[in-house]
């Protein structure tokens, strides 16, 4: 059951809206992308995640060239082609799941390097990365969830609102009679792992 609700929660608003629940959990399985069971939720594997990143980030601006997992710290590795080639890199933590407010809170620090290829490339587009982010201040994840309503930046934290994210509305307003089922059973813990992301789940 546990296993149920959190694939409904996390995985099935990333598959290709029109199939079914059995076609998606297939789809997920064939690629290699199917979250593991955990004693207290699932672990949801770096495949479908930095699969999911791509789909959601990638522009003719940014690409997305990794996501690393450890234990408790993930990065996740842009390249930003816009005007300068450069690597972005974007620590992140999980922190405090409020589930009452259906929001999970993320600690993130950012840093960028010229993505060229030749060391005089290097050195000359760290210097022209440095001047403009003096100038301008750094602001990637800023401007990445920019315009979005379901995120909202507090320094170097980002909430995700997940009662505000389209494709989660109706899986988080399902109901047991007159009862909303999210309101009894929620997210008690996000944990970053190797190669996965934790999620436990439990009595709200």
């Amino acid at each position: 059951m546990r296993f149920f609700l959190l694939f409904m929660l996390l995985c099935v608003p990333c598959v290709s809206p029109g199939a079914s629940f059995i076609e998606k959990t297939r789809a997920l399985d064939a690629a290699g992308k199917m979250p593991g069971l955990a004693r207290d939720g699932i672990v949801l594997p770096r495949a479908l995640l930095l699969d999911e990143l791509k789909k959601k980030l990638d522009s003719k601006k940014i690409e997305v060239k990794d996501l690393l997992l450890s234990d408790g710290k993930g990065t996740v590795v842009l390249l930003s082609k816009d005007a300068l080639s450069a690597e972005i890199r974007i620590d992140f933590e999980f922190l405090d799941v409020d589930w009452p407010n259906r929001t999970v809170w993320v600690r993130y620090s950012e840093a960028t390097h010229s993505a060229s290829d030749t060391v005089l490339g290097r050195l000359f587009g760290t210097i022209a990365i440095a001047a403009f982010e003096a100038a301008s201040g750094s602001g990637h994840v800023a401007e990445l969830v920019e315009g979005k309503p379901y995120y909202k930046i507090d320094k170097d934290e980002v909430g995700i609102l997940l009662d505000r994210i389209p494709s989660l509305e109706k899986t988080l307003s399902l109901k047991v009679g007159r009862i909303k089922l999210f309101d009894l059973i929620g997210i008690k813990r996000i944990k970053t792992e190797k190669d996965g992301i934790h999620v436990a789940l439990g009595l709200v």
